[in-house]
């Protein structure tokens, strides 16, 4: 099984995530992240789903969602035809000095320190899912004491839009 990103348009009213959701839920897909937004037309959203299968079952979801009243258009976003980042707000609690350390090398991966206190600092880091992970796995020896992660949210290159 490999991972899938999906973006859906849909309706912006209440209770279409809960029924784009409780089609994952009834038919025992597994969602693995998932973000959701208002698009540049503020009666549509973007929903993005980070889910798992084979080319199979990614077309039977594929389906099942395009089915759904309030989904306006599905397209399954492929490796080299999309961005995709994430966003990280991830904690080190140390000693200063460790802090000062880990701070430098966290710049250079490409993250921003968003807040600094005596011995905690908060990270922000805007990144591919690969990027994210190695920025935790750092900091697991940094003293990591939280992390908050969004699930990645992508859009197709060149001339390809979901509206």
């Amino acid at each position: 099984m490999r991972n899938q990103l999906l973006s859906l348009l849909v309706t912006n009213h209440f209770g279409v995530l809960m029924r784009v959701t409780n089609l994952f839920s009834r038919r025992g897909y597994n969602i693995k992240a998932l973000t959701v937004g208002e698009t540049e037309n503020p009666e549509m959203s973007r929903i993005t789903i980070l889910t798992e299968g084979d080319d199979n079952r990614i077309s039977q979801i594929t389906k099942q969602l395009e089915k759904l009243e309030d989904v306006h258009r599905v397209a399954r976003l492929e490796d080299g035809r999309h961005i995709a980042r994430e966003l990280l707000l991830l904690k080190v609690s140390a000693p200063e000095d460790d802090l000062a350390t880990f701070t430098d090398r966290a710049i250079t991966m490409g993250a921003r320190p968003a807040n600094r206190e005596e011995g905690s600092l908060i990270l922000e880091l805007t990144g591919t899912s690969d990027q994210v992970d190695a920025l935790i796995e750092a900091a697991r020896t940094a003293g990591l004491a939280e992390i908050c992660r969004t699930g990645a949210t992508g859009m197709q290159t060149g001339d390809d839009t979901l509206a």
